[in-house]
């Protein structure tokens, strides 16, 4: 479970100021440099919007809503930069620690098997930093693409064939792999 620090609030929100009834509703922008610095490699243009809607039932918290914002990532088969706009879903549960959540299990076996049930917060202010931020690091593509249909680089001249063929000759193939070639123009 994620423990949330009193020394770093980055985004706190108080809970007697979310409503049992309404909730509350969170529209804000926020600048990419604020949930990312240098050395985590992401590169944020503009802001991130952050719609999140607070509903609480006691002292329990849930959070859901979306961010979005829009990161400049290198093509995984070409290597060219471009633009894409990242949507991160929010569904995130908030417990106070004195729940006692962390002790919930009761034998070694249980504890093994108890899937993570929530975020734990000191006092009475949560802070969705954490939360938001991994969501954010979660809607990046592993392998970005530049387009769906990118074609990479050419093995042989590392030219990109987006632009048209390189020019470079077709190397001969495997004479071992003969086999599969015929096995495929009679399919």
């Amino acid at each position: 479970m994620t423990e949330m620090t009193e020394e770093r609030l980055a985004m706190p929100v108080e809970v007697e100021k979310i409503s049992e009834s309404d909730g509350l509703l969170l529209d804000e922008r926020k600048p990419f440099d604020f949930f990312f610095d240098e050395k985590d490699g992401v590169n944020g243009i503009g802001e991130v919007a952050v719609n999140i809607s607070l509903t609480r039932s006691g002292e329990d918290v849930f959070a859901a809503g979306q961010l979005s914002g829009v990161v400049r990532l290198q093509c995984g088969r070409c290597l060219e930069e471009f633009d894409q706009e990242l949507v991160a879903t929010v569904e995130e549960p908030f417990f106070p620690k004195s729940t006692g959540l962390e002790g919930a299990a009761e034998t070694d076996e249980e504890a093994e098997t108890t899937p993570d049930e929530g975020n734990l917060y000191d006092g009475n202010t949560l802070d969705l930093f954490d939360v938001l931020r991994d969501q954010l690091y979660l809607a990046i593509p592993l392998k970005p693409l530049c387009k769906e249909d990118c074609k990479g680089l050419c093995p042989n001249c590392g030219a990109s064939l987006n632009a048209g063929p390189c020019g470079c000759k077709p190397k001969k193939a495997d004479p071992r792999l003969a086999v599969l070639k015929s096995l495929k123009e009679k399919l």
